[in-house]
C-alpha cells in the first residue's frame, strides 16, 4: 500500500489499529477456552458441579454478547469509514456475508449452551446416556463452528485492514471510533482487563505510549477480581 495515499491527518503509526487486534484475539481467546471446555466434558475429563455451571452460563452468555458486539462495531462504525476512505481495497461484500454467518454461529452456540446448562441444573454433568452424550457433543460441535468462523471472519482480512485503518483513516476519525467504542461497553474496566491478558509485553507498551499508565493500572486490578470467575469455571477439575 502506497503510504503516499494517506490522506491529510493520518499519522501512518501502526498503533492505531492495536486496541482493534487485540480485541478481535480477546475473542477468539475466549471462545477457544470454551471449546476446550466442552471437548473436555465430551471426554469425560471435566465436569461442571453446581458453581461451575452458573459460571459457565454467566460466561458463556457474555461471551456471546461481545462478539455479536464486535461484529456491531465493525457493520456500524469500521467498514463504513475503510469504504469512504477505501472503497476498492477490500472484498466488502464477503465480509458482510461471513459476518452474517458469523451471527448465526453465535445464535447457535447460545441456543445450544442454555439447552445443555437447563439439562444440568436437574442433574450433574455426567454423559450417563445416549442422549446426555448427543447434547454434549452438539455443545461441543456449536463452539468448534464458531471458533472456526470466528477465525474464517478475521484471518483473511487483518493485515490489510490493520494497514488501511494506518494509512488511510484519518486520526481524529479513529479517536471517534474508539471513543463510540468505549462508550458502548457495559463494562470498559473489564474490557480492558482482557485486553491486558492478550497482550504481549512490547504491545503493552505500545499500549501505555497510547493511553498512559492509569488506565493500563486499572484495567490489571480488575482483572485480577473477574479471574476468579473464569478460573471457577476453566480450572483444571
Amino acid at each position: 500500500m502506497d503510504p503516499d495515499a494517506s490522506p491529510s491527518g493520518t499519522s501512518g503509526s501502526s498503533d492505531k489499529p492495536l486496541l482493534l487486534e487485540l480485541g478481535r484475539r480477546v475473542l477468539r481467546r475466549d471462545v477457544g477456552r470454551v471449546v476446550d471446555l466442552t471437548e473436555g466434558l465430551l471426554q469425560g475429563t471435566r465436569h461442571l458441579d453446581e458453581r461451575r455451571r452458573v459460571d459457565f452460563a454467566d460466561l458463556t452468555e457474555d461471551l456471546c454478547d461481545d462478539v455479536v458486539a464486535e461484529l456491531g462495531f465493525e457493520e456500524s462504525l469500521l467498514w463504513p469509514l475503510l469504504e469512504q476512505h477505501a472503497p476498492e481495497a477490500l472484498p466488502y461484500a464477503t465480509l458482510r456475508e461471513r459476518r452474517e454467518d458469523l451471527r448465526a454461529l453465535v445464535a447457535d452456540a447460545r441456543r445450544t449452551t442454555r439447552a445443555v446448562v437447563t439439562q444440568l441444573a436437574h442433574r450433574p454433568a455426567t454423559l450417563a446416556t445416549a442422549e446426555d452424550h448427543r447434547r454434549v457433543e452438539l455443545l461441543a460441535a456449536a463452539w468448534r463452528s464458531l471458533s472456526d468462523g470466528l477465525t474464517a471472519f478475521v484471518d483473511p482480512s487483518a493485515r490489510e485492514t490493520a494497514e488501511l485503518v494506518t494509512e488511510r483513516i484519518p486520526d481524529e476519525q479513529w479517536a471517534t471510533v474508539l471513543d463510540a467504542v468505549r462508550e458502548g461497553l457495559t463494562d470498559p474496566r473489564g474490557a480492558g482487563a482482557r485486553v491486558v491478558e492478550v497482550a504481549t509485553p512490547e504491545e503493552m507498551e505500545r499500549l501505555r505510549d497510547q493511553l498512559g499508565p492509569r488506565p493500563l493500572t486499572g484495567w490489571t486490578r480488575h482483572g485480577r477480581r473477574r479471574r476468579s470467575k473464569e478460573a471457577s469455571v476453566f480450572g483444571p477439575r
